[in-house]
């Protein structure tokens, strides 16, 4: 894209892959039972290194990271609690990329892939083209500007998007059941790291195909106005276009790794108490690398001033002035280093920190002098950015009774809110009080209590961002995070983060971005919060009956 490559230099190289050192300590190196800022930022580092690759699961790096969890689980003393007296419980994935021969051909020119279209429904059955007609579908910005279903029939529509962003993209496909194709005028504004993840392929533990269901691709304007025969602005709804043919779709490999969570138990020491367990979680995946090495220094400049949300921010041109803003802020890093390539989407703070912390808190229960009397389940899932994967093949099939789970929190993304981060709404992030919480009363107010009662406790307590998890927000937080695999048991769940900035699901979120110091008091606040939950005299109450289908779909 000109606009990306005009800013961050994408370039055809050499993949880089780097063996940072873990602020000067090797992999081995003692950790000390306090949870400190330095313990985390060791860990950290072995996780999110360049030699990880971005932990994609059913990667080597993912592989190693799991390994790594398990070693500190097993110095630590922890039980094994995987599967077959292991620490680890595989989940079943594939890789399922578009098919490199798909073709697109009007009226004999071909539409070059990834370039000028890019398919992306994972389930849909391959699609064999021969000589369909293009119709001008409308806008998805009002339900009135589409055509009826009768006129998509056996056709490609070709629709235009309400804006820019794939988080407001609402389409009912449904609605064009009769449709060969549904193709969707947005390939220019689709993140790079999006389109990467269908290119080059993305883990998924369901090879399924419907073979009803109707295939979506994204198209350039270019390759719009090619289908219909004129550019698609100002077009009349209906509008027939020009007869295609060829054929696309997706295949599956099997991951070269295992994707395996890692799940070890803290003994309680009541016996009575001992069955019953509080769950602490995170994830160890991230999303691997791209093909496309990019400019480090410009991608953050660019991200500074148009994706302040990375991945969740939708990609645009920037305006003139905006363009200056980039340019101050990459001279002023151009004075610090020169130009360095960068293609390993790290995930420092997506979820390393998750992951450090939760490591952090087990050494602290583990070799601390009070053990809590109900027992912790550690759990570090594969696959959650691949759609909660991982935990919910742990809670479908869990290696201790599920019932016996009497609260879980879970960890990602607790390593920034800086000032420099996305601003929210009430606390801003650079404030050492901003903490996000998704979920802690949903359930059961007890459960939420006892987190407020142990953040009460802290010497510079959190000011609970709740908007996000207000009903039907935009962000779908609830819904996104692993803490909703256990909710949907009726399991009293959280989810935890210090937010989103300008390095989600980017080459950028690395280990040096993260405030430590602050990181460290999200982690003491966890272990105070499930100290509290472990030893209270009663598991917290549900204020309502559990749900009543776990595999149903969720809410925000």
């Amino acid at each position: 894209m000109r606009s990306m490559t005009r800013c961050v230099g994408v370039c055809l190289a050499a993949l880089l892959v780097g063996c940072a050192g873990a602020g000067g300590r090797g992999p081995n190196d003692a950790t000390i039972p306090a949870i400190t800022p330095a313990d985390l930022e060791h860990r950290l580092r072995i996780i999110a290194d360049d030699s990880m690759m971005g932990r994609e699961s059913g990667s080597a790096g993912d592989y190693k990271t799991a390994d790594y969890v398990a070693s500190e689980f097993r110095r630590l003393g922890l039980e094994p609690a995987g599967e077959n007296g292991t620490y680890f419980q595989t989940v079943p994935f594939w890789i399922r990329g578009v098919d490199p021969a798909s073709d697109v051909q009007v009226d004999g020119a071909h539409l070059l892939l990834g370039r000028d279209f890019l398919p992306t429904s994972l389930g849909a059955s391959h699609r064999v083209l021969d000589g369909v007609d293009a119709v001008y579908g409308g806008s998805l910005g009002d339900a009135g500007s589409l055509i009826a279903p009768e006129q998509a029939a056996d056709k490609i529509v070709v629709i235009t998007p309400a804006d820019a962003s794939l988080r407001n993209l609402r389409l009912n496909p449904g609605r064009f059941n009769r449709a060969k194709a549904i193709a969707i005028v947005m390939l220019e504004n689709l993140p790079p790291e999006f389109v990467a993840r269908f290119r080059d392929g993305r883990p998924v533990n369901d090879t399924s195909i419907n073979p009803n269901a109707v295939p979506l691709l994204f198209i350039t304007r270019k390759a719009a106005a090619t289908l219909l025969g004129a550019p698609v602005e100002g077009m009349s709804l209906g509008t027939s276009g020009r007869r295609v043919s060829g054929a696309f779709g997706f295949r599956n490999t099997p991951v070269a790794f295992p994707a395996r969570n890692v799940v070890a138990v803290l003994r309680g020491s009541d016996p009575a108490l001992r069955g019953e367990y509080v769950s602490l979680t995170a994830h160890n995946d991230h999303v691997g690398f791209d093909h496309s090495p990019v400019d480090h220094d410009s991608l953050r400049a660019f991200n500074r001033v148009i994706r302040p949300m990375g991945a969740d921010s939708p990609l645009r041109e920037p305006t003139t002035e905006e363009w200056a803003r980039i340019h101050v802020i990459l001279d002023s890093l151009r004075r610090v280093h020169p130009p360095r390539l960068d293609s390993i989407r790290n995930g420092a703070d997506d979820d390393g920190t998750g992951t450090a912390s939760i490591l952090e808190i087990a050494e602290a229960m583990a070799r601390g002098a009070n053990r809590p009397r109900r027992s912790i389940l550690f759990v570090s899932h594969t696959g959650e950015e691949d759609g909660l994967v991982g935990s919910r093949w742990f809670t479908d099939h869990p290696t201790i009774p599920l019932d016996s789970v009497v609260g879980e929190i879970d960890q990602d993304m607790v390593g920034r809110g800086m000032v420099t981060d996305f601003p929210h709404n009430g606390v801003d992030p650079g404030s050492p009080a901003y903490l996000e919480v998704v979920g802690a009363k949903r359930l059961s107010r007890a459960f939420g209590d006892l987190l407020d009662t142990a953040n009460a406790r802290q010497p510079v307590p959190f000011v609970f961002n709740l908007e996000y998890d207000q009903p039907g927000h935009p962000l779908q937080y609830y819904c996104r995070a692993d803490h909703f695999s256990y909710a949907r048991y009726g399991i009293p769940a959280v989810a935890l983060s210090r937010g989103e900035h300008l390095d989600y699901h980017q080459v950028t979120d690395e280990a040096q971005y993260i405030d430590y110091v602050d990181f460290a008091r999200v982690s003491r606040m966890v272990y105070d919060a499930a100290m509290l939950i472990a030893n209270a005299p009663t598991r917290p109450v549900l204020d309502g009956p559990k749900p009543t289908d776990p595999h149903g779909p969720c809410r925000q």
